[in-house]
């Protein structure tokens, strides 16, 4: 039985209301395993208001993998204690919200390492992510 290390990369929207300022802008870099040949779950992308009601969020691939494919689908996922993004999910912990799951497919037979890397926009903060990939 394959396990998988996910992770969500969450925003908590301080304020719900749209403003005209600039978005805040944050960088992460994450390193994930990913079986050759088989579609892995690398991250989740999501944000969310002060009632734990999910917000709009927009994934735009911005360095596509050398040796696979990546994608973007939709999916509900519980929050943790604590994400990457966002820290303390506090009174949010537990909830489900509505996500975008990063998921990455190496080339038949690839082993090695590989990255990829994304752009995640919502709710006034854009994070822009790198995944270090190593297939095994």
């Amino acid at each position: 039985m394959q396990k998988h290390a996910f992770v969500i990369v969450g925003c908590l929207a301080a304020l719900a209301a749209a403003t005209s300022a600039p978005a805040a802008e944050k960088t992460m870099n994450l390193s994930r395993n990913a079986k050759s040949g088989v579609d892995s779950p690398l991250a989740y992308s999501n944000r969310w208001d002060r009632n734990c009601n999910s917000l709009p969020v927009t994934i735009t691939i911005t360095g596509n993998p050398a040796n696979g494919t990546v994608s973007v689908v939709d999916a509900e996922e519980v929050l943790p204690a604590s994400t990457p993004g966002s820290g303390n999910t506090r009174q949010c912990a537990g909830k489900a919200i509505q996500s975008k799951k990063i998921m990455y497919l190496s080339n038949p037979g690839f082993r090695g390492s590989d990255t990829l890397s994304y752009d995640s926009d919502g709710a006034g903060t854009i994070l822009h992510t790198t995944i270090a990939i190593t297939v095994q």
